[in-house]
């Protein structure tokens, strides 16, 4: 069985994140979650854990921080808790530390979750 856990643009799941570019400075809400028919859990019993990653040098991952609100975007790190069961939709706020880099939109970042399954 494949899992409908993914990442979109927007909370109806019809625009799936195809790719993702973030301007320096300026915050960026995506959606994830699953179909609502199955919950996502942590194949080790804890927290779903969404962590961001630099690929390519030029975005330091102490530069990135992920939140579930825009309010705690400020002071969050490069991982957020989404709890231990994600059913439906959940927003994400990203947002790189423009202090950290040059002016420029960076497209060298990738999302990540541990393992985790469906039921």
């Amino acid at each position: 069985m494949s899992l409908t856990f993914g990442f979109y643009e927007d909370a109806g799941r019809t625009l799936p994140l195809a790719s993702l570019a973030i301007k320096g400075g300026t915050a960026t809400r995506i959606w994830v979650g699953t179909d609502g028919t199955a919950q996502a859990q942590a194949a080790s019993g804890g927290s779903i854990t969404l962590t961001a990653n630099a690929v390519l040098p030029g975005v330091p991952a102490s530069a990135i921080h992920l939140a579930t609100s825009l309010s705690a975007l400020a002071s969050a790190s490069a991982s957020v808790d989404l709890g231990q069961v994600v059913s439906g939709m959940q927003a994400v706020w990203l947002l790189v530390d423009q202090s950290a880099l040059a002016d420029g939109e960076y497209s060298n970042v990738s999302l990540v979750t541990n393992p985790i399954y469906e039921s």
